[in-house]
């Protein structure tokens, strides 16, 4: 393997390890958008229902306790 080749493929290898980052496309902004409208107006303000909420039961009974 000469030097160019192995220089190219370790540019490739650091590259495919590195941490992208995001790339931040219009529908990504506008769904944020949405979801911190529906958020802000009390859309998630309801209690999740028994079958959501995956804690044991003695965890559940505390948080309403408690």
């Amino acid at each position: 393997m000469s030097d160019e080749h192995a220089h190219t493929l370790g540019d490739a290898l650091a590259a495919a390890v590195r941490p992208q980052q995001p790339s931040e496309t219009a529908g990504e902004r506008l769904a944020l958008a949405a979801f911190r409208a529906a958020r802000d107006a009390g859309a998630f303000a309801a209690a999740p229902r028994r079958r959501d909420d995956w804690r044991p039961r003695s965890a559940v009974d505390r948080a309403k306790t408690g």
